[in-house]
């Protein structure tokens, strides 16, 4: 089995746009070792969960990854972002391991989730149209909330309740 966590760290440190995807503020990838340390650290405090899209055949080349994140056990909800390096944009992985997620993250009896959200940025047509086509809901907009290189945009906020899941979109 491959080590996935330097698999992320490659991504994090060979993406040349960083901040096209990330309201976060942007840091300096930490050196791999301290970066694969402070990801088992969140997952093992259970602070996080991460999926990973990969191929069937040898399970040992991720397309994507989805990370889950403030998990809310008041309320029960969490957070996520998701992930797909260049070359496997626009193929279809990213609505494969949205559905994937979603149908784990709802079944999921730890956390027991009554709804998940995500945010993106105005400009970010292809994850907008992703959480549409998911059945996502529009809940708000932060009106220029992200500066990203020259520009400002509005980062949208997207909420999908579980009775929601796999219900056709209206």
């Amino acid at each position: 089995m491959f080590d996935i966590i330097s698999v992320f760290h490659e991504w994090e440190t060979t993406e040349s746009h960083r901040e096209m995807y990330t309201c976060r503020p942007l840091r300096p990838t930490k050196a791999r070792n301290e970066y694969v340390h402070a990801v088992k650290t969140r997952i093992e405090q259970r602070s996080i969960r991460i999926f990973v899209l990969a191929s069937t055949e040898d399970m040992t080349t991720p397309y994507g990854k989805i990370t889950a994140f403030d998990f809310n056990p008041r309320n029960l909800s969490a957070e996520f972002g998701y992930y797909l390096p260049k070359q496997n944009r626009g193929q279809g992985y990213g609505q494969e391991m949205v559905s994937r997620f979603l149908n784990l993250m709802f079944k999921d009896p730890e956390w027991g989730l009554h709804k998940l959200y995500a945010t993106t940025a105005s400009g970010n047509i292809p994850s907008i149209k992703l959480l549409k086509g998911m059945g996502f809901h529009l809940d708000g907009i932060m009106r220029e909330h992200y500066f990203i290189r020259d520009r400002i945009e509005d980062q949208l906020h997207f909420s999908l309740l579980k009775r929601e899941w796999g219900k056709p979109s209206v």
